[in-house]
Formats: C-alpha cells, structure tokens, sequence
C-alpha cells in the first residue's frame, strides 16, 4: 500500500480549484486558481512590521542568505495524505533577521499567496524554528510552479496547508490574524494529530529561547 492509497478527501473537496492525487512527485493540491507563472530571478516578495511600513524584496535578497537543505514529510492531515520531499532553500528566521521584520514574543507572522486569496499564519516561534524555510528547490530541481514555485513556505511539523504556495507577502502582527483555513471553518487547528506525531517522531516548534546551533527534529543541514 502506497501513501495515496490512504487518501480520504473530505466533505470540501469539491471547493478545491486543483486536486491530482497521480501527479508527481507530490499531488497537486490548491484550493484557488494558480498565479501566473513567474520567473525565480523575478520574485517581489512584501514585507511588514508592525510599524506598517513595507519594503518589496527579490531574488537577490533570497541568494545572499545560506542555503539550507530540509528532508521531512509533508502532511495532509485533512486528507490523510503524506510524502517525503527534499527541499532547498533559506531557514525563515534568516530571512526575517536579515531585514529586521521582527514580532512580538507572543505575536504572528501572516504570509500571503501570489494567487490573491490563500493566506496563513504561524506563531513567531513556529515561523522562527529551524524547520521553517521559504523553499525554491524540491527533490534537486527547482519548485515547480504547480506545487508553489518559485518560493513557496515549507513548514514540516504542522499540517501541509500551513505550507503556503507562491508566497507574495510577510507580515507580522501582534495579535493572531487567523489563517484561511479557520476562517473558512475548514480547520480549528494547523496542528498534527499524534498518530502523525509519533509515526515520524515530529517535534513540536523549538521556543525561540532556543540556542541558535540546537535544531529540532529532522534532516537539516547546510549545503556546501
């Protein structure tokens, strides 16, 4: 039995603009239309503090961080879905540290989706644990624009749809915005459920307390 072979769509699954279980390497997935496709090197990216002031970044701002290589499952508890994935890119908190878009200790980070409506948040400690990546490499090759490329959110210790596609924003709040999923009813928490938990020995978000050369659990290593 494969991993697809568990697949339980849920009552929803009719709002999903794209659901392809046999694509690979990973099921097509979206709950809007796709973007229009756009070039790595031609990213804009938006920032905001909770001082309301943006600033537009680009590749560039992206290329001078070190790259980072992640191997973990990406989990789609609400469709009883997983698969294994390699992904390359830059840790969040890299990002974040490098152009000051700082949160309150108990505050939030919301990041918006290029196809205008999809948008989640994480906590700071959630979107500042070594985990956390804006990936634009799967599996050797770059994100292929179906499955959120070129720059996509990978979150690996919460639920797949924490994982925002096609990331055009990120903002910080000091209270919690709600992500869509929630909103829509569709999800009371990005959580993962312990069975999911436990089969891949998941560890929840490192506090930010935690010392910079700890990480969690996980393949996360530095490429050279």
């Amino acid at each position: 039995m494969t991993t697809r072979d568990c697949i339980r769509p849920p009552k929803f699954a009719d709002k999903f603009a794209a659901l392809d279980f046999e694509a690979e390497p990973l099921p097509v997935i979206s709950m809007f239309p796709e973007p229009e496709p756009c070039a790595l090197e031609d990213i804009s990216i938006l920032i905001r503090g909770e001082d309301l002031k943006p600033h537009t970044l680009g590749w560039c701002d992206l290329a001078s961080l070190p790259e980072r290589e992640l191997e973990a499952p990406l989990i789609c508890q609400i469709f009883n879905w997983y698969e294994v994935a390699r992904w390359r890119g830059v840790r969040l908190r890299d990002f974040l540290d490098a152009h000051g878009l700082e949160a309150h200790p108990e505050g939030f980070y919301a990041f918006h989706s290029r196809d205008g409506q999809y948008f989640e948040v994480l906590t700071r400690d959630e979107a500042r644990d070594p985990r956390t990546m804006l990936a634009f490499g799967l599996n050797g090759g770059p994100v292929p624009q179906e499955y959120g490329g070129p720059v996509r959110l990978v979150v690996p210790f919460l639920q797949g749809y924490k994982s925002v596609k096609w990331v055009a924003s990120i903002q910080s709040f000091r209270h919690d915005p709600a992500g869509i999923k929630r909103l829509l009813g569709q999800s009371k928490s990005g959580a993962l459920g312990q069975a999911w938990v436990e089969r891949f020995a998941i560890e929840p978000a490192a506090r930010s307390t935690r010392p910079a050369g700890m990480a969690a659990a996980g393949v996360l290593r530095l490429i050279t």
